[in-house]
């Protein structure tokens, strides 16, 4: 089951099942571009998150502001935890 927020500040969470994890993993993107991937295959309490770092578009510059990453990341954890 794939499901999509999107954020006034640019940023889209997106949660789906990979076939390279056994849970549900939720994807980061920012202005379109994947920036991170989270997954609980380890528990809820052991989420862990991959950075991604490469981009379809070269040019692209994540550059955002601190607050509106770590409130992306909260909201993302919580897709997480109750799915």
């Amino acid at each position: 089951m794939e499901m999509s927020i999107k954020t006034s500040s640019g940023f889209e969470i997106l949660r789906f099942s990979d076939s390279e994890y056994d849970e549900i993993t939720v994807e980061i993107q920012y202005r379109g571009e994947q920036i991170a991937q989270l997954n609980k295959d380890r528990g809820v309490r052991l989420i862990e998150i991959e950075i991604l770092t490469d981009y379809i578009d070269p040019s692209f510059l994540p550059k955002f502001l601190l607050s509106d990453f770590l409130s992306v990341l909260s909201e993302a954890k919580k897709l997480l935890e109750n799915s």
